[in-house]
């Protein structure tokens, strides 16, 4: 993600404020704490789980929201409403001030999710992984490598030659009917990750978490990545090895990841009709 980032459409969130997006001043955001939320049929998605990591994120950064969870679920339906915007992403973040407002996206295609993507690697570790905080050099070394040799997301490596997470995403590999995915402790606790291992639960399909070898990919059957734009996306090849992007597991995952998002808007469709 890019340090400098600029709104779309008409209006932003300015700590309690609505102002246009013409008043917007850029400003670094190294250290800070964000989000980044999917918005679909006019609903952000699993809203609460994100603002309750935005809340852990500062208390792991040392930042301070001056809002409550209720205040800025309230900042960010003023600000779906007034930009009259049904679907895309909204950054919120925090580093002296709040601010939130919808970014440019990059949704797989069809053919993306069909055929599986290309992961590349970078040996990169973030500080503080639990936190989401941005970190510029990691973020660039990133976008540089996917840039260059076309890859969708790269894979970070740490100093013991272990996959970890993906530069904006989670990774998780298949091994007949198991889903391995690297321990909560050394990577970002995503939101889709977590939506992901509930998936699983209810296909009654066994998730370990467990170290990742680079040198043990051959030993899997299957990979994706998820994440707040791709949700579950096939990956048909890392570092030259190969995957199977039509495994049954793989499959059943995705299909049940979008019955939860389905889920998700009809439960917060019918809270606003209570209200």
């Amino acid at each position: 993600m890019n340090m400098a980032l600029y709104p779309l459409h008409k209006y932003f969130v300015f700590n309690d404020r609505l102002l246009p997006v013409s008043t917007f001043v850029p400003a670094e955001n190294e250290g800070g704490i964000y989000e980044v939320l999917r918005v679909v049929n006019g609903i952000p998605l699993f809203l609460d789980e994100h603002l309750q990591r935005m809340q852990l994120s500062a208390e792991l950064a040392g930042k301070e929201i001056r809002y409550t969870c209720a205040q800025l679920e309230a900042f960010l339906n003023q600000l779906i409403v007034r930009n009259e915007v049904d679907e895309g992403n909204v950054l919120i973040s925090c580093k002296t001030n709040l601010k939130a407002f919808f970014i440019a996206h990059n949704y797989p295609s069809a053919e993306q999710y069909k055929l599986g993507i290309r992961c590349g690697l970078l040996h990169a570790e973030r500080m503080n992984p639990n936190a989401k905080v941005f970190q510029t050099e990691v973020r660039k070394q990133a976008n540089r490598l996917m840039e260059t040799l076309g890859f969708y997301e790269v894979l970070l490596v740490d100093h013991e030659e272990r996959i970890t997470e993906g530069s904006r995403s989670n990774v998780f590999f298949i091994r007949g009917n198991e889903i391995i995915t690297p321990p909560g402790k050394q990577v970002l606790l995503g939101i889709t990750r977590q939506k992901t291992i509930a998936c699983a639960n209810r296909l009654k399909l066994k998730v370990v978490e467990d170290e990742i070898q680079l040198d043990g990919l051959t030993g899997f059957d299957a990979a994706f990545i998820t994440g707040t734009s791709p949700k579950v996306l096939p990956v048909n090849e890392v570092d030259g090895h190969c995957f199977d992007v039509d495994n049954k597991v793989l499959r059943s995952l995705m299909i049940e990841y979008d019955k939860i998002i389905q889920e998700d808007i009809k439960k917060r469709l019918s809270g606003k009709a209570v209200n």
